[in-house]
């Protein structure tokens, strides 16, 4: 009887102990810590190029860790003891937004916020900055606009900042996130000046990368665009199989869950070998078996994957929803193959229109980010929205 209630209460214990710990794995957010693996050589090229003295464009198709991937190299470039700067060009929503913004992510990165209003007056003649102090008393800035318009001249001054403010001897690093959303400035030339701003600074450096690959392509690719050339360019692909494999069977054995190679191998293949949904299917999988068994099997794969499409089938039916007859068409297709859409052959087998409507029914996709391409071949850029067309 003792030797039973001590196992029963052992059991308990284990089940108490399981049931409150973290999940492993993390996605939704930046990936850092112990939650980022692999990437050592591209960190270490981002790493190697703006530490000396070059500027860096970053492609990648949305979800395969491009943000997370920059603030592994953050990280190091503070370390070595450059000024990084990290500002996200997607809720600018206007001259008046970046102005507001951009300052604050510089002014965030300054030691002495009074020395740095008297900068920023001294540089910025048409508007002020407000020293003030937030709830918990720490102080902050922001932007008088009262008295000031702000036209292109404003905006070259702001960018000038960072000149201003480097030091001898300390360089700044900016890294601008969704930089394709600068086009949303239609009042002045953005995309010119800020080029030609940093044509002229010499202690400053950038790091461009954003979401819609196919924009920023065109930015620093067309001879007709101002970024044309203007940064050493790197592409980030899925990542090596192995490792992931490491990767999982480590966390998985964190909380005494097993996860042979094949298996692990399934849920990669399943989740489209892209981050962001490997680590979203398998912290699905650690939640189901958390409190009732310890070996992770395809069936158990299967039935997470199955309650992640239950629980986005609403939003996926309503993309679906507003999509073209020829662009469903032609994502039914791409759930049977990716490689030469164009050709005679694949618009024939799958059923597809005219190519010039193919056309308009891939950059449509493209612009949404429904689907994503990765040198000659177009994929569904969530592998949960392929299984819901695969299934509708």
């Amino acid at each position: 009887m003792r030797n039973a209630f001590l196992r029963n209460m052992k059991k308990s214990i284990i089940f108490v102990k399981k049931t409150r710990a973290m999940n492993p794995f993390s996605y939704g957010n930046i990936v850092k810590g112990k939650h980022f693996y692999d990437r050592k050589d591209e960190c270490e090229r981002i790493v190697q190029t703006l530490s000396g003295g070059n500027n860096l464009v970053l492609y990648a198709p949305r979800r395969f860790g491009k943000t997370s991937l920059v603030f592994k190299a953050m990280e190091q470039l503070d370390k070595m003891g450059f000024t990084c700067i990290y500002f996200d060009f997607m809720p600018v929503f206007s001259e008046e937004s970046f102005v507001r913004l951009y300052t604050k992510a510089i002014s965030e990165k300054q030691r002495n916020l009074e020395r740095f209003t008297q900068q920023f007056t001294s540089a910025v003649k048409k508007i002020r900055p407000v020293l003030s102090f937030d709830h918990l008393g720490n102080p902050e800035i922001s932007i008088d606009f009262a008295n000031g318009t702000i036209d292109e001249t404003v905006i070259s001054q702001v960018l000038d900042l960072p000149e201003e403010l480097a030091e001898k001897n300390k360089r700044i690093l900016i890294f601008f996130d969704e930089f394709q959303e600068i086009e949303r400035f239609d009042k002045i030339n953005f995309e010119g000046l800020l080029r030609s701003k940093i044509q002229q600074q010499n202690n400053i450096n950038y790091l461009f990368f954003g979401s819609k690959t196919h924009l920023i392509k065109q930015m620093f690719n067309s001879k007709k665009r101002a970024f044309y050339n203007a940064a050493s360019q790197m592409s980030i692909g899925r990542l090596p199989i192995p490792d992931t494999i490491d990767f999982l069977k480590k966390n998985f054995a964190q909380s005494g869950m097993d996860i042979d190679m094949e298996t692990a191998n399934y849920l990669i293949d399943t989740a489209g070998n892209i981050p962001h949904y490997i680590q979203l299917l398998a912290a699905e999988c650690w939640q189901y078996l958390v409190a009732t068994q310890t070996e992770i099997t395809r069936e158990v794969i299967d039935i997470c994957a199955s309650h992640i499409l239950v629980l986005k089938y609403d939003y996926y039916m309503e993309v679906y929803e507003h999509l073209s007859q020829s662009q469903r068409q032609l994502l039914k297709a791409l759930t049977v193959s990716g490689k030469n859409i164009f050709s005679i052959n694949y618009i024939k087998e799958h059923r597809l229109p005219a190519p010039s409507t193919l056309q308009r029914a891939v950059k449509g996709l493209i612009n949404n980010g429904v689907i994503e391409k990765v040198k000659t071949e177009y994929f569904i850029a969530d592998p949960f929205f392929y299984r819901f067309v695969s299934e509708n």
